[in-house]
């Protein structure tokens, strides 16, 4: 079996170095030619999977029709290319959106079309690659006709005839091997934003009683939907004003703030007109309005953001959610029946690789607030497969193998 794992594509964006002008690149060839070398030299041999590890499409900043638009040549030259059998799809913060619809298409579309209720969202899906029996995904039936998962919207990627299927999973990978077991994850809940509201509400006590004071990848997931809804896709569907949001984005990672401050200026005086307060604390607003507008600014010229932050897995705050997310997907790792927990974790997200030859080396017991026995002592190896973006010169990514014995490697591109 031959896995390849790449991520942070980012289709829709425009510093995407896999584009050029629409078309694909050289950036693509490098990495063609490295998948061909990879399965010994013959296109006609694929890779059995290629997993696509987070934000494969980019919809925070771009609309959904036109980051398709943007990925399509992608998809038609693996099937031209024959580099692989399947596409495992881990959707990340950018491109969270493919799994909400998959969700619908599931729950909603599906059973209606059919005359049936809709089903609960199941809110998380696993996968798992197990060198001995292949692929599974737990709770999801094959459709009739088909001899494997997929056959949803996203297989019109790619051309007609295509037999290529693109598996979904969310927001894990589990890749076992005779030796080891993978853990393959975008990596965004590390962040805060991702997990925001389950931190903040999740000792709030009927959150407590709703979730059996556990808060495991199911719950990690539904508690903060309502934020991350909003953040990682609706942002980039409001036309002129996703426009100005991304100017704005990419000046903060100058750490600029010239068209906040004009955005500032143009509606801090609308919104003091919509508040209406008694005459005594009339200047509480306009108050308000400017300490909201300097702390804005503070956060942009002066915050940090997980992306090309090389210590970002040093920090405390990001072992400690490393700890419960990790917690979680050995609980969810479990019940599909794995032997151990997982040892080694690929993640994306941000976008500064850690490659196959110097992981980075973690010991659980030495990660705060663990009370799953199975993973005290626990010695991990982390990796990253960086991002094929140009918005920072210098930047590059990798792409990972895993060989017939289960052997992990990794070439970096560029």
């Amino acid at each position: 079996m031959k896995i390849g794992i790449i991520s942070d594509t980012h289709f829709g964006d425009s510093t995407c170095k896999l584009l050029d002008n629409g078309k694909l690149s050289n950036i693509y060839t490098l990495l063609r030619n490295e998948i061909i070398n990879f399965t010994r030299g013959s296109a006609k041999q694929p890779l059995d999977y290629l997993v696509l590890n987070g934000d494969t499409l980019d919809f925070s900043i771009n609309s959904f029709d036109d980051s398709c638009r943007k990925a399509r040549p992608f998809f038609a030259a693996i099937q031209q290319d024959n580099l692989a059998e399947k596409i495992i799809l881990i959707p990340g913060n950018h491109d969270k959106q493919i799994w909400d619809v998959v969700e619908w298409e599931r729950h909603v579309t599906m059973k209606m079309q059919q005359h049936n209720d809709p089903e609960e969202f199941t809110r998380t899906q696993p996968a798992l690659i197990d060198f001995k029996n292949g692929l599974s995904l737990p709770g999801v039936s094959i459709k009739p006709g088909q001899n494997s998962p997929g056959g949803l919207f996203l297989e019109g990627f790619f051309p007609q005839g295509s037999n290529i299927s693109i598996i979904v999973a969310y927001p894990n990978l589990y890749i076992k091997t005779p030796t080891d077991t993978y853990l393959v994850t975008h990596g965004h809940m590390l962040e805060p934003a991702w997990v925001l509201l389950s931190e903040l509400m999740g000792d709030y006590p009927p959150i407590r009683q709703a979730t059996n004071n556990n808060i495991g990848l199911h719950e990690l997931e539904e508690l903060n939907k309502p934020l991350t809804d909003l953040i990682c896709s609706a942002i980039g569907q409001g036309g002129p004003v996703s426009d100005i949001f991304y100017k704005i984005e990419v000046e903060a990672k100058k750490g600029k703030t010239d068209e906040m401050k004009k955005l500032f200026d143009c509606i801090c005086p609308k919104l003091d007109t919509l508040i209406e307060l008694p005459w005594y604390a009339e200047g509480l607003d306009n108050a308000f309005l400017f300490a909201l507008k300097k702390v804005a600014l503070a956060i942009v010229e002066h915050g940090s953001s997980s992306r090309y932050d090389k210590e970002f897995y040093d920090k405390q705050s990001v072992r400690d959610r490393f700890t419960r997310f990790y917690k979680a997907s050995c609980e969810q790792a479990q019940k599909m029946s794995l032997l151990s927990p997982p040892n080694q974790v690929i993640f994306g997200h941000t976008h500064e690789p850690i490659h196959g030859d110097s992981p980075k080396r973690v010991t659980v017991r030495e990660l705060p607030h663990v009370d799953f026995n199975a993973i005290r002592n626990q010695e991990l190896l982390l990796y990253n497969s960086g991002g094929w973006l140009q918005d920072v010169p210098g930047k590059s990514a990798d792409i990972f193998f895993i060989d017939d014995n289960g052997n992990l490697t990794s070439v970096n591109i560029l």
